[in-house]
């Protein structure tokens, strides 16, 4: 299990679909996250079964250690290891928890295992390059911005830019 004094990262397991069922139907939630519309408890067990299926996927629960509470989720996808990078995201479905360096906390550990378990070399992530907020976040982590894809995402309503953002595993361990 990876953890600190705070948090924990566990394996997400399929009791906690119900959880994340809830996060995606709320409309906040889908619309930042880029989804379609709410989703169903169907689909959300098809994308268990084919995450749990896909060997370049990673998903882990983060959760509080006061209470064990399950606040969001936190990944590793499009695993290459010939290349030896993926992409890393953070998603906190609990509002109350949002903002309060949880996602920083879990980025921290989660990269840590990125790089020293999986032995990578590089995590990368997109964004949206309208949030001065979260291009700040990412510089705090340790990721450059390598570049911006206009009008990649259509997302309520207008098509948005996505920053892409890139961390080396030697970038890290400067740090």
């Amino acid at each position: 299990m990876l953890s600190d004094d705070v948090i924990y990262l566990r394996k997400l397991e399929r009791e906690d679909l119900e959880q994340t069922y809830e996060w995606f139907n709320t409309p906040y939630v889908y619309l930042i996250m880029g989804v379609e519309s709410p989703v169903s408890r169907a689909s959300q067990a098809r994308w268990f079964d084919a995450m749990e299926a896909d060997p370049t996927k990673i998903v882990f629960a983060l959760c509080l250690q006061e209470g064990h509470r399950h606040v969001g989720n936190v990944s590793l996808d499009h695993i290459d290891r010939r290349h030896r990078n993926a992409r890393i995201s953070i998603f906190i479905g609990e509002k109350e928890f949002q903002g309060i360096g949880l996602g920083s906390r879990a980025m921290r550990l989660l990269v840590q295992y990125a790089f020293d378990y999986l032995n990578l070399h590089k995590l990368w992530s997109k964004a949206r390059a309208d949030d001065e907020e979260l291009d700040r976040w990412y510089e705090r982590l340790g990721f450059q911005c390598e570049g911006r894809q206009r009008e990649q995402e259509f997302l309520e309503g207008r098509y948005v830019d996505k920053n892409l953002w890139g961390l080396l595993r030697s970038d890290f361990n400067a740090k």
